[in-house]
């Protein structure tokens, strides 16, 4: 079930993504992973078909690093009230991870996992993501 608020978060990270990117896309895939005392998020975006990682964005172009980490602070912000929001509901479980995928037309779509995935370091789960999502 989502509530207001979860649509406020949905459209507050969208306007985040699109703070973040300083040129035209066509495509964002970006994985989410909360959970009590951790927080991982990264992103790929498309220009025509060159993914770009979220990680190289201050590397590949002259923005000031303090406002992209700024923004990158909001990202996990966001994404950390949207995982409060869901397990404050009684009906629904909170996810573990996400897949939120935004074309720039505004099209949203959100893949939630819900196993656990503690266990499994971080560079396994983003190779397997990335193999599920950049094909």
């Amino acid at each position: 079930m989502e509530t207001k608020n979860m649509e406020e978060i949905y459209q507050e990270v969208a306007d985040i993504l699109v703070n973040m990117i300083p040129e035209e896309w066509n495509r964002i895939f970006l994985y989410a992973e909360i959970r009590e005392g951790y927080r991982k998020v990264f992103f790929y975006y498309y220009t025509n078909n060159n993914p770009v990682y979220s990680l190289d964005i201050p590397d590949l172009f002259q923005i000031d690093e303090d406002s992209f980490e700024s923004l990158e602070d909001d990202l996990y912000n966001s994404f950390s009230a949207l995982w409060n929001e869901f397990k404050s509901q009684d009906v629904q479980e909170p996810w573990t991870s996400l897949t939120f995928i935004l074309d720039n037309s505004g099209k949203m779509n959100i893949d939630y996992g819900y196993e656990d995935i503690s266990e499994i370091s971080p560079v396994e789960k983003q190779d397997k993501w990335e193999e599920e999502y950049l094909k």
